[in-house]
Parts: C-alpha cells; structure tokens; sequence
C-alpha cells in the first residue's frame, strides 16, 4: 500500500502486473449481502456507491450514493480515494486521510462495518470460476433470475433503508395461472420454457434497479426501490397485460398463459413493517387477486 502521489513505475516493463494482459484488478464481496460477487476493472475511473449510476453499485444501506473511487492505470495499479462517505473508507483497517492509496493484491477495502471488499489481480479463468460461484448462490439455476434466499437478504435492506429514509417501496408478487395444466398438458421441459420465457420477458420490462427474483416454483416477486403504490400497479398491469397478449410457443404449439399478482406498498411516513410481513402481505393480495378470478391485480399500501 502506497500514497497515490509516489512517482509511477513504468507499467509496462516493471511492477506485478506487467507480466499478463489476461490479468485484471478485480473486487469481491468478502462481507455484507452479495458475498462473492465480483467485479472486474478496467482501466479509468469507477465509483462504488450505493445509487444506480455508481459504477459499482452495491446496494446496502451502510454505503454512500458515492462512496469510493477507485482509478486503475494502465499496467494494472489501482488507487482508492474516499469521496467524503458518511462511514469513510479504510484499507486494511487504516482510514483514508483526503489521499489516493494504492492498493496491492490481498488488501482489502472496508466501506462500511458490513461491507468489505478485496482487491485482488485475477485471470480470466480465475475470474470466471468466482463468477460462476457467485452466481450459483444467488440465481435461480432454471430461469437467471435473482433466487429466494437473495430476495429475503435483499428485502431486509430494502425495508430498513425505506424506514429510516423515509422513502417508498413496493413489492409485486406473482404466479403463472394454471401452471400445472402446463405440465400436465404439454410435459415439463414445455413448463421449463415457459417459465424461462416469462422471467425473461418481466426481467425486460423492469428498470435496472429492480429486483426480480423466483421464490417458488411458478412463483416470482419484484422488489421496486422508491415506486409508489400507483407506479407499482401500472407496471404490474403493463407486465399482466405482455405477458397474457403473447403465447409462448413450445414446438409449434402456442401456450397461453395468465399472470396473478399482488402489490404491497410502503407508504412515506408510517411505520415499517419486518420484511417477512411486507412479503407476506403482498402473498396474501396475490390470493385475493386468484380468488377474484386470477388474470388480474391486487394491491395494498401499508399505513
């Protein structure tokens, strides 16, 4: 670990990370919700922080809307400066005093007491091996999305963060109607289409701060940071009406299918429910909405 300013080694005949062009800085996760997760950087300048537009977006609460920069050179050196977070960044426990430091492999970064992460110089195969790691613990294995046990760490934050912030939060829940007929009908790999198509078509109508996740066999939720009970419905009925205009076609046949969903909402100014609760209102509205017939949606704004 050095201070920013020492003059530059040239990069390219000296230093550790001259040796491979497949080699590339990289974070991991080593704590906090997304342990695991890794992020490769190119040369240029990336912003950790909490808010979408950051380069790297790690989405916990303890985290600044701009936290960290981090600069990589060419050659592979790579400086960390804080940008005045709340909770400051340290590297191997030592704080950032209004520096660029260096980093080396092996240091790690701590933002926050509930996230650390490391920074290490790997090669595209190493990189591929965490990757694909990381992913098994999180996504749905059938259909990419987000899996149940991310959805529940996730709405944990989400809930804490719009209850301290003050800000809004919804939930969509939803099943595909008949499912089982599906399989019964046309057989299970005609089933594993069509939930695959469909998490692909809903994953494309959201913003890329969302979260969509299964959570059951055909069931799945949407996590919507700062999205209103209004904003909620309109985007469950834009993904309820997609999903029930186009059938999906399983070797030549067409197969329609029909979404039911519930929307639970966290309103500005009220007291926050656990996650567990907000999860299950909107599970109990996603029964309202089948016994009224299915094919429709349901929702609620918690007060």
């Amino acid at each position: 670990m050095s201070d920013g300013n020492d003059t530059l080694i040239d990069p390219l005949h000296s230093g550790p990370f001259a040796s491979d062009d497949s080699i590339q800085p990289t974070l991991t996760i080593m704590s906090g919700m997304e342990v695991g997760r890794v992020f490769t950087l190119s040369v240029g300048t990336h912003t950790i922080g909490r808010q979408a537009q950051a380069t790297i977006q790690i989405a916990h609460e303890s985290i600044s809307r701009r936290h960290t920069e981090i600069l990589v050179r060419p050659g592979g050196r790579t400086f960390v400066r804080d940008l005045h977070s709340t909770n400051g960044t340290k590297i191997n426990e030592t704080p950032i005093q209004n520096t660029s430091i260096e980093v080396m492999p092996g240091d790690r970064i701590r933002l926050s007491k509930a996230v650390v992460v490391q920074f290490e110089m790997k090669d595209a195969l190493e990189r591929e091996v965490q990757e694909d790691l990381y992913s098994s613990a999180v996504r749905d294995g059938l259909t990419g999305v987000y899996n149940k046990r991310f959805l529940h760490d996730r709405a944990e934050q989400e809930v804490a963060y719009a209850g301290r912030h003050n800000t809004l939060l919804s939930v969509i829940l939803f099943d595909l109607d008949h499912f089982k007929q599906v399989n019964d009908t046309y057989g299970h790999p005609a089933g594993d289409q069509v939930l695959i198509e469909i998490a692909q078509r809903v994953h494309n109508a959201l913003r890329a701060e969302d979260i969509l996740a299964r959570v059951g066999g055909e069931e799945f939720a949407i996590l919507m940071r700062g999205t209103s009970k209004r904003e909620a419905m309109l985007a469950a009925e834009r993904i309820r009406e997609s999903v029930s205009s186009t059938p999906v076609i399983h070797q030549g046949h067409p197969i329609s299918v029909t979404l039911s969903l519930g929307v639970a909402s966290l309103a500005q100014g009220t007291s926050t429910p656990s996650a567990s609760s907000f999860l299950a209102q909107a599970d109990a509205l996603l029964y309202q909405a089948k016994e009224q017939g299915r094919n429709r949606t349901v929702g609620q704004t918690t007060r």
